[in-house]
């Protein structure tokens, strides 16, 4: 049987003595040097490789709380806090930033008023509407040019502007013939006061315009082409000029004609009413920012606003506004089932899909008749205001 050495009894006694030791740990540390030289070379002349990261979404709460550190605003949150920061001074509820699926819910009936009622100061309103019914309404719409415009425009609302005349109607002389109609349209100051509207609505947002609203009516005889051609053909001419006043005046200013809410419910082609009238005012209309219209049925709205919309997106960039929402006999019953009928299952949707972009309560009268009805329009604001 051949004996083993113990390690002490071997040549591995040698590796004890520390002469032998220090001269070991030396080689090494050269070499170790010579080594992280060579690697240092290699890196100075070789690219560093890219290093692929991973995308990792983390809920802004959690870096927060992750790295004590607040975390930069996204765009929409910085304008929701300017938008924040300006309703402070101005007030009612932050309207939602602009962004996808933008839409539009006003109240009017004039600005000074629609920022006192309680919808504005309870829902997130982001459209504030006016009416231009008079050359006499300019006096009062002055007041408005230095502080509640702007002020509007930087809490980030848009604002809107309603031009309709009840003025009587009577002969008209037009340069296609003879007329009949309401005559404010073509008057020596309808240019002057468009004008006046364009500088005290002009600003830093976006300000609509819908021109002669329920204008089918303004003819002696309504809502047909025939026999009302020179009437309309002279009023598509003072509507062009109404663009080119507010284009000059406010570059922020969009504007559309308005039609009566009841033209898409019907065809009269033999007198070019009903549907058959829309392609006789095609040409403005595809030139137009958008296309608007009027619900005020005494009875149901819910069917004329889904007509009207799918008619009026056909033309131009297929964006469309309701201009002003009311029964127009003041119905609650009708008010309360327009509402509750617009919450329906895809209707919104269905709107939406068809250019509707924006509407506007004509006034908070219905709204007001009692708490569960404001409480209706509340939850309707808050729920599509975008």
């Amino acid at each position: 049987m051949t004996k083993i050495r113990g390690v002490f009894g071997s040549p591995f006694n040698n590796l004890l003595k520390p002469t032998y030791l220090l001269s070991i740990m030396s080689s090494l540390l050269l070499a170790f040097v010579f080594q992280w030289m060579l690697m240092a070379k290699a890196d100075s002349t070789v690219p560093a490789q890219p290093v692929r990261i991973v995308n990792l979404v983390v809920p802004t709460a959690v870096l927060e709380k992750m790295t004590s550190i607040p975390v930069a605003p996204t765009k929409a949150t910085s304008q929701t806090a300017t938008n924040a920061a300006a309703t402070a001074s101005f007030g009612g509820q932050v309207p939602p930033s602009h962004g996808s699926g933008h839409f539009l819910l006003g109240i009017g009936s004039e600005l000074d008023g629609a920022v006192k009622s309680r919808l504005f100061n309870e829902a997130p309103i982001n459209l504030l509407t006016s009416w231009f019914n008079s050359p006499n309404d300019l006096t009062f719409m002055r007041g408005f040019q230095n502080k509640e415009v702007p002020a509007a425009y930087a809490s980030g609302r848009s604002l809107h502007l309603v031009v309709w005349t009840g003025s009587a109607e009577s002969e008209v002389t037009t340069k296609y013939g003879k007329a009949c109609g309401r005559t404010y349209p073509f008057s020596a100051s309808f240019a002057d006061d468009m004008k006046q509207l364009a500088n005290i609505y002009r600003g830093s947002g976006t300000l609509y315009v819908s021109m002669f609203t329920e204008f089918q009516t303004y003819p002696c005889q309504d809502n047909n082409w025939l026999g009302n051609e020179n009437y309309y053909l002279a009023l598509q001419d003072q509507y062009r000029l109404a663009q080119q006043i507010f284009k000059a005046e406010a570059p922020n200013a969009r504007l559309a004609l308005s039609w009566g809410g009841w033209q898409a419910s019907y065809d009269d082609p033999a007198r070019g009413g009903g549907r058959s009238l829309f392609s006789h005012f095609a040409d403005v209309m595809n030139n137009s920012d958008f296309q608007s219209f009027q619900a005020m049925d005494s009875t149901s709205n819910i069917q004329p606003i889904k007509d009207m919309t799918r008619q009026l997106h056909g033309y131009g960039n297929g964006a469309v506004l309701l201009a002003h929402y009311k029964p127009d006999n003041r119905s609650q019953v009708t008010w309360t089932n327009d509402i509750t009928g617009l919450f329906g299952p895809d209707v919104m949707a269905g709107l939406q899909q068809n250019g509707l972009f924006g509407l506007s309560f004509m006034d908070e009268a219905n709204m007001n008749a009692t708490e569960s009805a404001f409480q209706l329009a509340k939850q309707f604001v808050t729920a599509f205001a975008r």
